[in-house]
């Protein structure tokens, strides 16, 4: 993991409401994140806002060390059934949180309500807390999978977990009974719109039994695509792969096709 600046702070509120489809509440422990994938959205929004930290995102985390109090205060006004979800704007569990243990101290504090909650997550630390995902009434994990192949992982996200390890998350938590989609998104453009990329994620999903897979494409490219295309020249000189790439309806169909013959429910954005 690379050196990271890390600010300990103390956060006045922790849910905050969102006009998302797919929550009312949204919860991130922390600011910042140490994996950095080189796609992230999150870096754009805050350089839009004129926020410091979007230029050297990935170098430096705050670390909201009071929030199991927050949300613990927080849940006692909150709808039984309004639905949260947590790691919108970082990985809750990324490797600060092997030390600090916030988001499991959150986790802890939501077990006592009944509150649907979604993880959004591509780090194999949530194993250590299986425990308490036993414990929520409602919990789905969104695990964020770009890509299987491992070396496009080292090129477009090198400071996130190893693709093995997400596998084996996948393979623990199905194996608790914990429902598990998996997030291939960003659907990286120029790796993934191949057809053998795509029929190995499928089937790497469905070995595993993952039984619905949601695909997002690749937001904010007038601010990324630049660094993005550099990094995809580098992807192509290490793995020599004729071009073959797919067209848009091309991908949507094939992913379609694939996903239906696995027997998993596929999601494509329509962004």
């Amino acid at each position: 993991m690379r050196r990271l600046q890390i600010q300990e702070i103390r956060c006045k509120h922790l849910l905050h409401r969102t006009g998302a489809p797919f929550a009312e509440f949204t919860l991130n422990p922390y600011v910042g994140c140490g994996f950095g994938c080189s796609y992230c959205y999150v870096p754009v929004l805050r350089a839009q806002r004129r926020q410091d930290g979007a230029e050297d995102w990935g170098s430096w985390v705050q670390v909201k060390v009071n929030a199991p109090d927050v949300v613990r205060r927080e849940m006692l006004s909150v709808p039984r059934d309004a639905r949260i979800l947590i790691g919108s704007a970082t990985d809750a569990w990324q490797p600060l949180e092997k030390r600090y243990r916030v988001s499991r101290g959150v986790l802890y504090e939501l077990s006592f309500y009944p509150n649907p909650v979604t993880i959004l997550t591509r780090s194999p630390l949530l194993l250590r807390d299986i425990d308490l995902l036993r414990r929520l009434v409602r919990v789905t994990v969104h695990l964020s999978l770009p890509t299987v192949d491992e070396r496009a992982r080292r090129i477009f996200e090198p400071h996130a977990p190893a693709v093995a390890g997400r596998l084996e998350l996948t393979r623990r938590l199905l194996q608790a009974g914990i429902h598990t989609t998996w997030a291939w998104c960003p659907f990286l453009p120029g790796v993934e719109n191949t057809a053998e990329h795509i029929r190995q994620y499928v089937q790497t999903a469905a070995q595993l039994g993952v039984r619905e897979i949601w695909v997002g494409r690749m937001n904010y490219w007038g601010f990324i695509g630049a660094s993005y295309q550099q990094l995809l020249r580098h992807y192509r000189e290490q793995t020599r792969q004729p071009a073959r790439w797919l067209g848009r309806e091309q991908v949507r169909q094939l992913v379609q096709a694939e996903c239906a013959q696995a027997g998993i429910a596929c999601r494509i954005s329509s962004g």
